[in-house]
């Protein structure tokens, strides 16, 4: 089934007009019928069951029930990434997006190769969001991915979270390991991680975090591209803190029994 975002406030049997690019999809490309189900989403966690109505031309949703989500995160992620090459970033924005990144924070630092050009961000940016949009409906998230405008490495001194991490691909692997680092902030509600670009960071730079509250974390015995090390951070986490909220439920159940 297909979905797609609607940001607006909706009710039950509203009658949603679908945007130009959205109509084309659903007359077009995936050639629906009237009265054909598809989600709608308001991109603030709410998700709903609607059905397709053509009328002048035009393409509605009219919405008849609520639905639970079931795909949000225990733990709002905060990824705070090193620009890299298109391709590369691209792919990082659509997998992290489906792996349940809450937030994309990007940035500079002084081993990046790309630069952040100032009279290009607009367009940039424009483009990162419809990715991160494409991959949303893909995975059928009820919620949109923020994403920022570049900062300064700098600049990431000043993010908060229960949670803050830099990868470093010099941690120590046993006194640095993720899974006893996450199992230290079993309450955890929100997490920053900073993952380098290609060149990863100076010892100067990590400290410079680990000054402002960040703790460094070890990926494993291997050299990650920074693509996979931000894919494999958001996928462990969200793993980890999933795991701990279902063990948390199963005592409490077991306690009422």
């Amino acid at each position: 089934m297909q979905q797609y975002f609607l940001m607006k406030s909706i009710q039950i049997n509203d009658v949603l007009e679908m945007d130009k690019e959205q109509s084309h999809h659903i007359a077009n490309v995936m050639r629906m019928k009237p009265e054909e189900k598809i989600r709608i989403a308001d991109g603030f966690g709410h998700v709903y069951l609607a059905h397709v109505m053509f009328k002048n031309k035009k393409v509605f949703a009219v919405v008849d029930e609520e639905i639970v989500d079931i795909t949000l995160p225990n733990i709002s992620i905060t990824l705070a990434q090193g620009l890299i090459k298109k391709e590369k970033w691209d792919f990082l924005l659509q997998k992290c997006a489906e792996l349940g990144v809450s937030r994309i924070l990007p940035f500079v630092s002084s081993r990046c190769v790309v630069k952040a050009k100032e009279d290009r961000q607009d367009k940039k940016k424009e483009r990162w969001n419809k990715i991160l949009l494409e991959a949303c409906e893909q995975c059928k998230r009820s919620t949109l991915v923020e994403l920022e405008d570049t900062c300064s490495f700098s600049a990431l001194k000043n993010e908060e979270a229960d949670l803050k991490l830099i990868a470093y691909e010099n941690a120590d692997r046993v006194s640095c390991k993720l899974s006893d680092i996450v199992k230290q902030h079993p309450n955890a509600k929100s997490a920053v991680v900073v993952i380098g670009c290609e060149g990863g960071f100076s010892l100067e730079e990590v400290e410079e975090l680990e000054h402002a509250g960040y703790q460094r974390v070890s990926l494993g015995s291997r050299i990650l591209r920074a693509e996979t090390a931000a894919m494999s951070m958001i996928d462990r986490i969200g793993f980890y803190y999933d795991e701990m909220a279902g063990e948390l439920h199963a005592k409490h159940g077991d306690d009422s029994e």
